[in-house]
Protein backbone atom coordinates (compact mmCIF):
# COMPACT_ATOMS: atom_id res chain seq x y z
CA UNK A 1 0.00 0.00 0.00
CA UNK A 2 3.02 1.99 0.95
CA UNK A 3 4.68 1.67 -2.80
CA UNK A 4 1.23 2.48 -4.45
CA UNK A 5 0.97 5.78 -2.41
CA UNK A 6 4.36 6.50 -2.67
CA UNK A 7 4.17 5.66 -7.06
CA UNK A 8 1.21 8.17 -7.26
CA UNK A 9 3.15 10.72 -5.22
CA UNK A 10 5.67 10.77 -7.82
CA UNK A 11 3.44 10.80 -10.56
CA UNK A 12 1.55 13.99 -9.08
CA UNK A 13 4.84 15.59 -8.71
CA UNK A 14 6.00 14.67 -12.94
CA UNK A 15 2.57 15.81 -13.76
CA UNK A 16 3.14 19.37 -12.08
CA UNK A 17 6.62 19.92 -13.17
CA UNK A 18 5.17 19.19 -16.60
CA UNK A 19 2.01 21.61 -16.81
CA UNK A 20 4.30 24.32 -15.26
CA UNK A 21 7.21 23.85 -17.75
CA UNK A 22 4.26 24.28 -20.31
CA UNK A 23 3.08 27.21 -18.77
CA UNK A 24 6.08 29.08 -18.11
CA UNK A 25 7.45 28.11 -22.23
CA UNK A 26 3.81 29.53 -23.17
CA UNK A 27 4.20 32.56 -21.29
CA UNK A 28 7.84 33.14 -22.39
CA UNK A 29 6.52 32.41 -26.45
CA UNK A 30 3.27 34.54 -26.24
CA UNK A 31 5.68 37.66 -24.74
CA UNK A 32 8.15 37.37 -27.44
CA UNK A 33 5.68 37.12 -30.20
CA UNK A 34 4.83 40.91 -29.54
CA UNK A 35 8.55 42.40 -31.03
CA UNK A 36 7.88 45.34 -28.14
CA UNK A 37 7.95 43.67 -24.93
CA UNK A 38 11.09 44.43 -24.41
CA UNK A 39 10.20 48.21 -23.78
CA UNK A 40 8.43 46.80 -20.36
CA UNK A 41 11.25 45.39 -19.37
CA UNK A 42 13.74 46.64 -17.11
CA UNK A 43 17.23 45.45 -17.24
CA UNK A 44 20.46 45.51 -14.40
CA UNK A 45 23.83 47.31 -15.38
CA UNK A 46 27.00 46.11 -13.65
CA UNK A 47 28.58 47.95 -10.68
CA UNK A 48 31.57 49.73 -10.88
CA UNK A 49 33.85 47.67 -8.54
CA UNK A 50 32.54 44.23 -10.19
CA UNK A 51 33.39 45.64 -13.54
CA UNK A 52 36.91 46.62 -12.53
CA UNK A 53 37.38 43.40 -10.95
CA UNK A 54 35.90 40.82 -13.83
CA UNK A 55 37.62 42.63 -16.31
CA UNK A 56 41.28 42.14 -14.86
CA UNK A 57 40.53 38.34 -13.69
CA UNK A 58 38.73 37.74 -17.73
CA UNK A 59 41.88 39.48 -19.23
CA UNK A 60 43.74 36.44 -17.76
CA UNK A 61 41.56 33.85 -17.58
CA UNK A 62 39.37 34.20 -21.20
CA UNK A 63 42.40 32.27 -23.10
CA UNK A 64 41.95 29.65 -20.95
CA UNK A 65 38.61 29.10 -22.00
CA UNK A 66 38.49 25.18 -23.98
CA UNK A 67 36.61 27.06 -27.05
CA UNK A 68 36.54 30.27 -28.70
CA UNK A 69 35.04 31.11 -31.91
CA UNK A 70 33.80 34.01 -34.34
CA UNK A 71 30.01 33.69 -34.91
CA UNK A 72 27.28 35.65 -37.18
CA UNK A 73 24.14 35.94 -35.71
CA UNK A 74 21.34 34.46 -37.27
CA UNK A 75 17.97 34.59 -35.50
CA UNK A 76 16.48 36.70 -32.49
CA UNK A 77 16.39 35.57 -29.12
CA UNK A 78 14.41 32.96 -27.92
CA UNK A 79 13.01 32.48 -24.57
CA UNK A 80 12.86 28.81 -23.93
CA UNK A 81 11.81 27.46 -20.35
CA UNK A 82 13.44 29.47 -17.40
CA UNK A 83 16.49 30.36 -20.17
CA UNK A 84 17.09 32.31 -23.84
CA UNK A 85 19.29 31.08 -26.56
CA UNK A 86 20.37 32.95 -30.09
CA UNK A 87 20.59 30.94 -33.08
CA UNK A 88 24.33 31.88 -35.08
CA UNK A 89 26.68 29.87 -37.56
CA UNK A 90 30.12 29.63 -37.03
CA UNK A 91 32.66 31.75 -38.70
CA UNK A 92 35.93 30.98 -37.54
CA UNK A 93 37.33 28.67 -34.78
CA UNK A 94 40.57 30.47 -33.02
CA UNK A 95 40.85 27.30 -30.27
CA UNK A 96 38.92 24.25 -30.02
CA UNK A 97 37.93 21.71 -32.67
CA UNK A 98 34.31 21.62 -32.00
CA UNK A 99 32.09 23.60 -33.29
CA UNK A 100 33.33 23.35 -36.66
CA UNK A 101 33.44 26.17 -39.31
CA UNK A 102 30.07 26.90 -41.34
CA UNK A 103 28.05 25.10 -38.61
CA UNK A 104 24.80 26.25 -37.07
CA UNK A 105 24.72 26.51 -33.03
CA UNK A 106 22.39 27.91 -30.21
CA UNK A 107 24.59 29.63 -27.65
CA UNK A 108 22.79 29.70 -24.15
CA UNK A 109 24.24 30.99 -21.21
CA UNK A 110 23.53 30.68 -17.38
CA UNK A 111 22.99 34.41 -17.23
CA UNK A 112 20.39 34.68 -19.96
CA UNK A 113 16.49 34.56 -18.58
CA UNK A 114 13.24 36.28 -18.48
CA UNK A 115 12.66 37.42 -15.18
CA UNK A 116 8.68 37.57 -14.59
CA UNK A 117 7.86 36.19 -11.83
CA UNK A 118 7.51 39.41 -9.70
CA UNK A 119 8.03 43.24 -10.68
CA UNK A 120 9.67 45.23 -12.00
CA UNK A 121 9.78 42.28 -14.95
CA UNK A 122 13.55 41.95 -16.21
CA UNK A 123 15.51 40.60 -19.07
CA UNK A 124 18.56 39.08 -17.45
CA UNK A 125 21.77 38.88 -19.82
CA UNK A 126 24.79 38.94 -17.73
CA UNK A 127 25.58 42.97 -18.32
CA UNK A 128 25.61 42.10 -22.06
CA UNK A 129 23.10 43.04 -24.84
CA UNK A 130 21.07 40.93 -26.74
CA UNK A 131 23.01 39.81 -29.73
CA UNK A 132 22.00 41.84 -33.38
CA UNK A 133 21.15 39.60 -36.05
CA UNK A 134 23.50 39.57 -39.00
CA UNK A 135 26.26 40.91 -36.58
CA UNK A 136 29.53 38.89 -36.10
CA UNK A 137 30.78 38.23 -32.19
CA UNK A 138 33.53 36.52 -30.53
CA UNK A 139 32.10 34.55 -28.04
CA UNK A 140 34.10 32.07 -25.43
CA UNK A 141 32.79 28.56 -24.75
CA UNK A 142 32.95 26.56 -21.94
CA UNK A 143 30.81 23.34 -23.05
CA UNK A 144 28.13 21.43 -25.29
CA UNK A 145 24.98 20.95 -23.08
CA UNK A 146 21.97 19.33 -23.58
CA UNK A 147 19.85 20.36 -26.34
CA UNK A 148 16.67 17.88 -24.83
CA UNK A 149 15.54 16.70 -28.35
CA UNK A 150 17.03 19.77 -30.57
CA UNK A 151 18.70 18.66 -33.51
CA UNK A 152 21.36 21.77 -33.74
CA UNK A 153 24.05 21.53 -31.34
CA UNK A 154 23.27 24.30 -28.11
CA UNK A 155 26.72 25.45 -26.81
CA UNK A 156 26.86 27.42 -23.20
CA UNK A 157 28.76 30.60 -22.93
CA UNK A 158 31.37 30.66 -20.33
CA UNK A 159 30.95 33.04 -17.15
CA UNK A 160 33.51 33.74 -14.65
CA UNK A 161 31.18 35.34 -12.19
CA UNK A 162 28.32 38.14 -13.44
CA UNK A 163 29.71 39.51 -16.72
CA UNK A 164 28.95 37.11 -20.08
CA UNK A 165 32.32 37.19 -22.21
CA UNK A 166 30.58 38.12 -25.80
CA UNK A 167 31.99 41.22 -27.62
CA UNK A 168 30.50 42.70 -30.97
CA UNK A 169 32.89 43.18 -33.86
CA UNK A 170 31.50 46.63 -33.94
CA UNK A 171 31.49 49.83 -32.07
CA UNK A 172 28.44 50.85 -29.97
CA UNK A 173 27.42 53.91 -28.46
CA UNK A 174 26.62 52.81 -24.46
CA UNK A 175 24.49 55.08 -22.52
CA UNK A 176 24.55 55.32 -19.03
CA UNK A 177 21.40 55.73 -17.06
CA UNK A 178 20.94 56.70 -13.15
CA UNK A 179 19.90 54.99 -10.87
CA UNK A 180 17.91 55.09 -7.38
CA UNK A 181 18.69 53.99 -4.47
CA UNK A 182 19.94 50.42 -4.02
CA UNK A 183 19.25 48.77 -7.56
CA UNK A 184 20.89 48.88 -10.64
CA UNK A 185 17.72 48.12 -12.94
CA UNK A 186 16.63 50.36 -15.64
CA UNK A 187 14.14 50.48 -18.09
CA UNK A 188 15.88 48.66 -21.12
CA UNK A 189 14.46 51.43 -23.62
CA UNK A 190 16.67 53.39 -22.18
CA UNK A 191 20.08 51.67 -22.79
CA UNK A 192 18.66 49.22 -25.96
CA UNK A 193 21.53 50.40 -28.08
CA UNK A 194 23.71 49.72 -25.43
CA UNK A 195 26.76 46.81 -26.19
CA UNK A 196 27.06 46.57 -22.25
CA UNK A 197 25.25 47.91 -18.92
CA UNK A 198 27.32 49.70 -16.29
CA UNK A 199 26.67 52.03 -13.96
CA UNK A 200 29.40 54.65 -14.01
CA UNK A 201 31.67 55.45 -16.94
CA UNK A 202 34.71 53.98 -15.47
CA UNK A 203 32.97 50.72 -15.27
CA UNK A 204 31.63 50.81 -19.02
CA UNK A 205 36.03 51.49 -19.98
CA UNK A 206 37.31 48.52 -18.43
CA UNK A 207 34.34 46.44 -20.39
CA UNK A 208 34.99 48.17 -23.44
CA UNK A 209 38.70 47.90 -23.22
CA UNK A 210 38.23 44.35 -22.37
CA UNK A 211 36.83 43.80 -25.32
CA UNK A 212 39.51 45.71 -27.66
CA UNK A 213 42.06 43.16 -26.31
CA UNK A 214 40.15 40.15 -26.45
CA UNK A 215 39.14 41.01 -30.35
CA UNK A 216 42.87 42.64 -31.15
CA UNK A 217 44.36 39.40 -29.69
CA UNK A 218 42.01 36.94 -31.30
CA UNK A 219 42.19 39.06 -34.84
CA UNK A 220 45.78 38.37 -35.25
CA UNK A 221 45.00 34.62 -35.32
Amino acid sequence: MKFKWGSCFILLIVIVITVFGIFEKRTYTNIAEDKSYLDELYVAQLPENICLEETENLSVNLPQVPVIIRVSVLGDVEHIGGTSRQLVKVEDVYKGTEPAVGQDIYLTCSRWSLSLYSEPYSIERGFVNIMEVGGEYLVFIENQVDGLGEKIPVYQVYVENAFTPIFSYQEHENNICETGGESTYVKYNQVCENEFFATTQKGMDALVGLKKEMIEKYNEK
